[in-house]
């Protein structure tokens, strides 16, 4: 069986799960600004014995998008952890993370199509829109930033039962009206989990889609933001 290592730091939300034998610890945990900390000692009591004690076969992380902070954080220990142990990596979209979680959870069906929208600040939302096949999101459209008032005004056209959830709920009142009017359902208090990056990176692995080390990176969506690897790094604060 393979050991897949999942951690997620990318909104107010961080968690890491392992899996392993067919069986999942995972540890979660609202923590706004408090990543930095939170994380890596969420790994030492996930792995009390070290992450090579744990013979882990793959490394999985929410790549974005989501906080730059929290990307940042969640990037560098994916990539020192690959680097370290030689292992492959899944990066997955945090907005599927967060569809496969509301599916896990039972609180959208299969047939449903889930509308994810994230709080990006500065009066913009990330958003995303994915079915389910076999059990898992696929993207209907790319991951987007942009105004809500700014979103196409057929963008849920044709879809089946809309859900919408995250944490960008908030903006769903300025969302263009035929938008708001294919909304079925929201759900509240919607967070990533570590856990759901497993199916999803194990989609990854069938599919020949996985990567090394050296192509960690957060996917922010804006363009004016650059990623630099850890060599090219400074210090970093909590």
């Amino acid at each position: 069986m393979t050991t897949i290592l999942a951690l997620d730091a990318s909104t107010d939300a961080c968690s890491v799960a392992l899996a392993r034998d067919g069986e999942i610890d995972a540890i979660f945990e609202l923590v706004p600004r408090e990543h930095n900390h939170r994380l890596f000692s969420m790994l030492r009591t996930l792995l009390p014995g070290g992450a090579q004690a744990a013979a882990l076969d793959m490394l999985a992380y929410c790549a974005g998008p989501g906080s730059f902070t929290g990307l940042r954080v969640a990037s560098s220990a994916v990539q020192g952890l690959a680097y370290t142990l030689n292992l492959p990596v899944a990066g997955v979209s945090t907005l599927a993370c967060l569809a496969q979680g509301a599916l896990r959870r039972g609180v959208v069906s299969a047939t449903d199509t889930a509308f994810v929208l994230l709080d990006a600040r500065i009066n913009e939302i990330y958003c995303g829109l994915y079915r389910f096949e076999q059990g898992l999101p696929v993207a209907c459209r790319e991951d987007q930033v942009l105004a809500p008032a700014s979103l196409p005004a057929d963008y849920l056209q044709g879809q089946q039962r809309v859900v919408a959830m995250g944490s960008g709920l908030p903006y769903l009142t300025q969302l263009p009206g035929p938008v708001q009017a294919e909304v079925a359902d929201v759900l509240e208090d919607c967070w990533p989990h570590s856990e759901d990056l497993i199916p999803l990176a194990q989609r990854a692995a069938a599919l020949g889609l996985l990567s090394g080390a050296s192509s960690v990176h957060p996917v922010y969506l804006r363009n004016e933001v650059q990623w630099k690897k850890l060599s090219e790094q400074g210090p970093r604060g909590g």
